[in-house]
């Protein structure tokens, strides 16, 4: 069976000179992919690459996506220690310290000592696991930086200090600090 080339000039369609250049230009082309190194690329190649791609990018998030669960888990560890080493063991006493979780007002049974502590700002109640825990108000302040929403009382000293207010009617009677509910 003859070429393609040689049907054609068997037919009439190309005489022997187009198809001398057709064959030069085919070696140059080739020569040139050589010399260069440049590989045209298929379909097929494209879309391998494409497809290469679209599985980086997914890995990438799915990596970041995990390294975000990871400090989610060592945040919370962190807490855990945290806590572990700054919480008061003998706070337990005759009196009821108030305070509001979860929009519900829950009582802790405190010594006088520790409830002038947390009324003047030198303690706090934190809560972790449903379970509150009294640290002192430097481990505080560090848990309020790794996450806010453990700590549930915590009075800072401008917070009880009102304003002077000139026509207050009541400015006179003072609020005694151990008023009982």
């Amino acid at each position: 069976m003859a070429s393609l080339q040689e049907q054609l000039m068997n037919s009439g369609l190309i005489n022997k000179q187009k198809a001398k250049q057709a064959q030069t230009e085919k070696r140059r082309q080739a020569k040139q992919k050589k010399k260069k190194g440049t590989v045209i690329a298929s379909d097929i190649q494209v879309a391998v690459q494409e497809k290469a791609e679209l599985q980086k990018q997914k890995d990438l998030a799915k990596n970041q996506q995990t390294q975000e669960q990871l400090a989610i888990r060592a945040a919370h560890g962190k807490l855990i220690q945290m806590i572990a080493q700054h919480c008061e063991k003998d706070y337990q006493g005759e009196l009821d310290y108030h305070f509001t979780y979860d929009n519900k007002v829950k009582r802790i049974a405190v010594t006088s000592t520790i409830q002038q502590g947390l009324i003047k700002g030198h303690f706090a109640i934190c809560v972790l696991n449903d379970e509150f825990y009294l640290i002192n108000k430097e481990a505080a302040e560090k848990l309020r930086a790794i996450d806010e929403s453990v700590l549930v009382a915590l009075h800072d000293q401008t917070e009880n200090k009102p304003e002077d207010d000139q026509d207050d009617p009541y400015a006179e009677f003072a609020v005694p600090d151990d008023l009982m509910w």
